[in-house]
Parts: C-alpha cells; structure tokens; sequence
C-alpha cells in the first residue's frame, strides 16, 4: 500500500503469501486424513455410521497445526485492516468493498 512502510508491506505480502499456503495444507491434510481413514463414505454419503477418531492419523496433527496458524493468521489479517480503517484513516474497508 502507497504510503505505509517497508515492513508493513513486506508484511503483509507475507501474511497473504502464508495465508492461501496454510489454506492449501489444510485442505491437502483433510483429505489425507479422510483418505487414510476411510471417512468419505459417511461424511459424503450420509450413511449413519460412526466417524473414526481422526487423532489415530498422521494428517491431524499438521490439520490441526493449520488451524490454529490459520485462525491467528486471519485474526492479524483482520486486526490489520481495522488499522488501516480507524487509526491511519485511510478508507482502506471503502476501498475492499464491492465497486470500490
């Protein structure tokens, strides 16, 4: 952004660089952990069947890693955007918005 200094910048590349990377890796992992498991049939077909314990499984653990990274990385993501909004004042959620 025009205006902001270097490591706002940088950061920000790299927290949106981080955030579609963390997206993919959750999404890679779940579907390792449903391949692994043998869930697909009950999650996707809607048989009554009982789900495994995903936690027997290798993908939990970085799934799980991933959702915490995720949900702080949205957070700062966030808190970055109210920043811009009400303390630089620089209109920034205008500018986000549809037609802006």
């Amino acid at each position: 952004m025009a205006g902001s200094p270097h490591w706002q910048q940088r950061t920000a590349q790299v927290v949106h660089i981080l955030l579609y990377v963390v997206i993919l890796a959750m999404v890679a992992s779940g579907i390792g952990m449903m391949a692994l498991s043998g869930a697909a049939p009950i999650i996707f077909g809607g048989e009554a069947a009982r789900l495994p314990d995903f936690w027997a499984y290798p993908p939990r653990l970085p799934h799980g890693i991933g959702a915490r990274l995720l949900l702080a990385l949205v957070v700062f993501h966030a808190g970055a955007a109210l920043y811009h909004q009400f303390i630089r004042r620089d209109h920034l959620l205008r500018r986000m918005w549809f037609g802006g």
